[in-house]
């Protein structure tokens, strides 16, 4: 778990890259077993989150290729949750 705290933890690679975003609030790491952690993150609004992954795609992709070579068995997108009054919500 020392290498998943390296990558997810307050100081960790993922938080120096999310920080950039000023749309970006908080990451929620839950370990649910010895091999098995969820990883939340909260973010302001929607478009903000949308404009942080454009702007931030390379590094995203070299991210998510690193950690499945070293550190992730499976990755898994559990959903997307709004809480907003919709105004930044776009339409389906």
């Amino acid at each position: 778990m020392a290498e998943f705290e390296r990558v997810f933890g307050p100081d960790g690679v993922w938080q120096r890259i999310v920080r950039q975003s000023e749309a970006y609030l908080a990451t929620d790491v839950t370990r649910e077993s010895d091999e098995r952690c969820r990883v939340r993150d909260f973010w302001s609004g929607h478009l903000g989150f949308e404009r942080f992954r454009e702007r931030f795609a390379e590094v995203l992709g070299r991210f998510d290729r690193w950690i499945a070579e070293e550190l992730v068995e499976k990755q898994e997108f559990v959903g997307a949750y709004y809480e907003a009054d919709g105004d930044d919500l776009v339409p389906a």
